[in-house]
């Protein structure tokens, strides 16, 4: 899954939220046909206003496309916030122009992040020691650990060792018929958990080989009955 990274952008004199990933047709597709995004040559990103209904919109359209990185966002709004409770002027970060004029956004409300659980959060860090023991690139990193992570945000508080074969299969039906991901997104959350499962729990090997077609052939060989 593509990660896509906000950013706080001051462009044309508006406050804006820049959008910044690799190029990538289905997803500049969404941006401009779903989300309303406008190019900027100038800043080399998609943009959109920065209020409460244009993010709902663009996380909405994002939904199990892209993975959403919002920490200099969020740490932005945070920031503006904070300056505007004690009356400060806002000093913004260098990535951005200072507004002439500040006003509370109600975005900041809506981008905390999922809680992973104490024990899940365990195995995270295990799971990005032994890709990084095992010489795995920083980009199949960065790919593994954003779709583990997913998994480990859906589960919520039921540990990921406590899973079994039938219940991982469930999960990927889940994501299949449910979060309707993409064949490539579904491959990648698959080799994820593949590589916790057998390379950090050191279970025996257990997940089949997918051909191509493989929407159609997880469709044909696991049941749905996650909840």
């Amino acid at each position: 899954m593509e990660i896509v990274i906000l950013k706080p952008l001051h462009h044309r004199g508006k406050e804006c939220i820049g959008i910044y990933s690799p190029q990538h047709a289905t997803l500049n597709h969404c941006y401009q046909k779903h989300a309303g995004a406008k190019w900027s040559r100038t800043n080399k990103c998609w943009y959109i206003p920065c209020t409460e209904k244009n993010y709902e919109q663009l996380a909405k359209v994002l939904k199990g496309k892209a993975v959403l990185d919002l920490k200099e966002l969020k740490s932005y709004l945070l920031n503006k916030k904070k300056n505007s409770a004690t009356g400060k002027p806002q000093v913004a970060p260098a990535i951005i122009s200072v507004a002439k004029k500040e006003t509370k956004s109600p975005l900041l409300e809506k981008i905390t992040p999922v809680r992973i659980s104490k024990e899940n959060n365990e195995a995270l860090q295990k799971f990005k020691q032994q890709l990084i023991l095992k010489s795995y690139s920083p980009s199949t990193i960065r790919t593994y650990e954003n779709e583990f992570r997913q998994f480990l945000q859906t589960i919520k508080d039921v540990p990921a060792t406590d899973f079994t074969t039938q219940r991982i299969k469930d999960y990927l039906q889940y994501c299949f018929e449910k979060l309707k991901l993409s064949e490539n997104t579904l491959h990648s959350r698959m080799n994820a958990l593949k590589f916790y499962y057998e390379q950090v729990l050191h279970w025996e090997k257990f997940f089949w080989v997918y051909p191509v077609g493989f929407k159609k052939y997880l469709k044909c060989i696991i049941t749905f009955t996650f909840y």
